[in-house]
């Protein structure tokens, strides 16, 4: 006798999320999250409470994707129908599909929601850089920027790290491997730059910190969230930073210490740069050698807590 299909199993033109993420390219995890967090795709609950999606949201999801690839933030475009997607799939600059294309064709070979740092590891060895952007190009379309800075991006800063120290990394593969991540993070970071209309934010890193990757990982975060970001960048003087806080009338200062910093040394900047900026200008650390929280600063211990600071303030 043939079996009874179960009233479990997806009906006609319904997919679970597994297979949606299947046929979009899309990690559940990233779906979860953009139906948590914007109420973006519709579902039905099949008798056990696990979700089902219309096949038709199938569709809408590749042109959300082609979008992201372009440089638009999930919150202009994940509440849009189909046919409003269009007009803004029309307007591509040239070569954006060409781009767009590359990236959804670049090695893949990892599970949804996988960094693959092993993978990107081998590459920055053999000093193949055209493999290693390509890595990072399909991690970020993959991950989504929150996910791809902080297993990604923040994984393979620790990982080439550890490499040097323990000798399997001799010097010219560090420095290859650092330069291609930051030149991948500031180009990441451009489209974003030309549409920021919200705070102006100032990055830099305290006077002798000159590991960068902390704070270009955090000038993306806050491009991404829609600010003006003004990057000083490492090893700056803390009186040339509040001068530049009070010269631009910045909303915040946004200061990544990275763990080489000694505590006591972080401590001191921190609170003489507090002293100096404006009271209207907002202090704001993060990093591995971030000090504790103290009177007028805000700490985050992730790039977890710092985006959502950023999504209350939108």
């Amino acid at each position: 006798m043939p079996r009874r299909p179960s009233s479990d199993a997806p009906g006609p033109g319904l997919l679970s999320i597994g297979a949606l993420a299947t046929a979009t390219g899309i990690p559940a995890q990233t779906l979860r999250t953009w139906e948590r967090r914007y109420g973006a795709l519709e579902a039905t609950r099949k008798p056990s409470g696990h979700r089902l999606y219309p096949v038709s949201l199938v569709t809408r999801l590749r042109k959300v994707v082609t979008l992201l690839e372009r440089g638009h933030r999930p919150g202009e475009v994940l509440m849009l129908t189909s046919s409003e997607l269009d007009p803004l799939l029309a307007l591509a600059p040239e070569g954006a599909t060409e781009s767009a294309r590359a990236n959804r064709t670049a090695p893949a070979g990892l599970a949804p929601g996988d960094s693959g740092v092993d993978e990107l590891m081998r590459a920055a060895q053999q000093l193949d850089r055209a493999s290693l952007l390509a890595l990072l190009r399909e991690r970020w379309t993959r991950l989504g920027p929150l996910e791809f800075l902080e297993e990604c991006a923040g994984r393979l800063m620790i990982e080439i790290g550890a490499a040097w120290r323990a000798g399997s990394f001799e010097i010219r593969h560090e420095h290859f491997a650092t330069a291609c991540l930051a030149g991948f993070l500031r180009e990441v970071r451009e489209p974003f730059d030309r549409q920021a209309r919200g705070a102006l934010v100032i990055t830099a890193m305290l006077p002798g910190d000159i590991h960068e990757g902390g704070v270009l990982m955090s000038s993306v975060l806050l491009a991404v969230r829609g600010c003006r970001v003004l990057n000083l960048g490492t090893d700056i003087p803390i009186e040339q930073l509040a001068a530049a806080a009070r010269e631009r009338s910045a909303d915040a200062v946004a200061l990544s210490v990275s763990s080489a910093v000694a505590p006591r040394r972080a401590a001191s900047g921190v609170t003489k740069l507090r002293a100096l900026l404006p009271r209207s200008t907002a202090l704001w650390v993060g990093g591995g050698g971030a000090p504790k929280p103290s009177r007028g600063v805000r700490c985050f211990a992730t790039l977890a807590d710092w985006d959502r600071m950023l999504a209350a303030m939108a």
